[in-house]
């Protein structure tokens, strides 16, 4: 779609069997990846020039089992320079994969325990972990707290849970320089939570 004319592109719209709870671009734009109800995580290539859409890859996390979030990112840490993926999907598991070619081709990289069976729970990876050694990410989960996971630590990769909530927390969001972060909970309830100064 045209943005300034609101006018649909030819060949810039693609439909899917199942209905689409997350979506996730890669950062140039190029690969833009949707997860269904169903279980389904598809990958599409995004022509910038042409608005032209089209089908590549699908990838199915758990037959029945809904993909409620997906998160991408360029590359994980210094150390990992893989693009990866970050996909909740019901299983109660956060799971990390690696995109292995430019079609957005799927491989499983990691999974962390945690408790989602039903709820619509999201995650995401920490703004600045490029920046310092390791690489975290966050997830809500339904046993009412929040979840930090190093995903370049091959043993104990829980490295901080909060609690505060009492209802399943179903989303989360760091500011850019991660001071703040915010989650909510499926009572309505949203906290912002700040890191403490050293």
């Amino acid at each position: 779609m045209n943005i300034s004319t609101g006018k649909k592109v030819k060949g810039g719209s693609s439909k899917l069997t199942g209905r689409v709870l997350a979506l996730s671009f890669d950062a140039p734009g190029r690969l833009l990846w949707a997860g269904d109800d169903r279980g389904s995580v598809f990958s599409f290539l995004f022509d910038m020039a042409t608005g032209k859409l089209t089908k590549a890859k699908r990838l199915v996390v758990h037959e029945g089992s809904p993909v409620t979030s997906i998160s991408a990112r360029s590359w994980v840490s210094r150390e990992a320079r893989d693009p990866s993926l970050l996909i909740n999907a019901c299983l109660n598991k956060l799971l990390l994969y690696r995109v292995v070619d430019n079609e957005g081709t799927l491989q499983l990289k990691r999974s962390f325990p945690i408790e989602q069976s039903s709820h619509p729970v999201r995650s995401i990876f920490c703004p600045l972990m490029s920046f310092r050694q390791g690489a975290c990410v966050v997830t809500g989960s339904e046993d009412m707290c929040v979840h930090f996971f190093d995903v370049e630590r091959a043993a104990k990769a829980a490295v901080n849970k909060l609690q505060g909530h009492s209802a399943p927390v179903l989303d989360v969001s760091f500011n850019c320089d991660e001071s703040l972060l915010a989650s909510s909970d499926a009572s309505g309830m949203v906290i912002v939570w700040r890191r403490e100064q050293k």
